[in-house]
């Protein structure tokens, strides 16, 4: 759901420009122009940028977003921009298609918060709000050898995050909390020490969901692999029907790939049945997605996957639950009943866990 930004972007563009201008040498004379977007929704704040350098009539431009920490909108318990700019910089000169980076400020007496620049990459995403199983949107105008083929490359790109050795990339202390760098253990550990922070705590579903589990926990990986964390079609870009750049990773940690194939398939359910929109045609299914990732793995992969959907169920009910409670604080509406969001969550999180009862 959109939120209102509150920013000077006229002072956001001078600092900007002097804190540019020491990353871009090239750049000579550098002017820059900022927008502000509004509404961009509750994650970290957004801004466009626009650079250009160099003698009029032969001006040299770069187009970049900067992504500023969350201080009014905070969903997570705590940022992670330090190692969302780490991964990126990480996976610049790999196979999985991600922005160029320029830079990461710690420093929040710039834009008010820590922040880190990266290069606009040109295309389209599938929405999620209207879901894009919906008519009329971007997905739905494909036809359906299209529709299979940005699914396809959605899946993909999981395999090409998982195969990566994250020792070599540098990558191997991303942290979650004081709960350890990775482990499915640990991720129960974390959300349920932050399930005030997310407003879960007297959620029946939710409550239920981790119990179930606690008691089922998947043997975990020898070699925990990179996970992208929100691994859904909306936060990919695509140039036609390729995927050019793999976005947000406020989520990554390390551990078993199934826990990002998991949420792949729970988000597209809750974007489909999840909101009452019936799965566009075309979209392959989940039993045939295991399949093709188990191919592209070379390992099978279908015998926890019940588990891995219901531990991104659990997650996504949380933190829609967080969006919820935030709307409430900031007064943009009067009760969580209110957000179709986290209602939403809540149901398809419940009946995930009838059959499994």
């Amino acid at each position: 759901m959109p939120v209102p930004q509150q920013r000077d972007p006229e002072l956001t563009r001078k600092h900007l420009t002097t804190w540019l201008a020491e990353r871009l040498p090239e750049a000579a004379d550098l002017r820059v122009r900022v927008e502000v977007p509004e509404g961009l929704g509750f994650s970290n704040e957004t801004l466009l940028v626009d650079t250009k350098w160099g003698p009029e009539g032969a001006e040299e431009h770069r187009r970049l977003v900067v992504r500023v920490a969350p201080t009014r909108y905070r969903v997570m318990p705590g940022s992670r921009l330090d190692e969302e700019y780490r991964v990126l910089d990480a996976l610049r000169d790999t196979d999985v298609p991600v922005p160029g980076v320029v830079g990461f400020e710690a420093d929040p007496g710039l834009l008010g918060a820590p922040f880190y620049a990266m290069d606009r990459v040109e295309g389209w995403v599938p929405p999620d709000l209207p879901s894009y199983h919906r008519d009329g949107g971007p997905v739905s105008a494909l036809d359906e050898g299209g529709r299979a083929a940005v699914w396809w490359g959605g899946v993909e790109a999981l395999h090409r995050i998982h195969r990566l050795d994250a020792g070599a990339l540098g990558l191997d202390a991303l942290r979650l909390s004081a709960h350890g760098p990775y482990g499915l253990g640990a991720q129960l550990d974390y959300y349920e020490a932050h399930m005030d922070h997310f407003g879960g705590a007297d959620s029946v579903p939710v409550r239920e969901a981790l119990a179930l589990l606690r008691d089922g926990l998947p043997p975990e990986p020898e070699r925990p692999s990179l996970l992208w964390g929100d691994a859904r079609l909306g936060n990919l870009m695509f140039s036609g029907v390729a995927p050019v750049a793999v976005l947000d990773w406020e989520m990554t940690f390390l551990g078993p790939g199934e826990a990002d194939l998991g949420w792949y398939l729970y988000l597209d359910r809750h974007l489909s049945e999840g909101v009452g929109a019936p799965r566009l045609p075309g979209l392959p299914g989940r039993a045939e997605t295991i399949r093709r990732y188990e191919e592209l793995a070379g390992r099978p992969v279908a015998a926890h996957m019940d588990w891995y959907e219901v531990f991104a169920g659990f997650r996504f009910a949380l933190i829609a639950s967080r969006v919820g409670r935030l709307l409430v604080e900031h007064g943009l509406v009067a009760a969580e009943s209110d957000v179709p969001l986290a209602r939403n969550a809540a149901n398809l999180l419940a009946r995930t866990l009838r059959p499994l009862a």
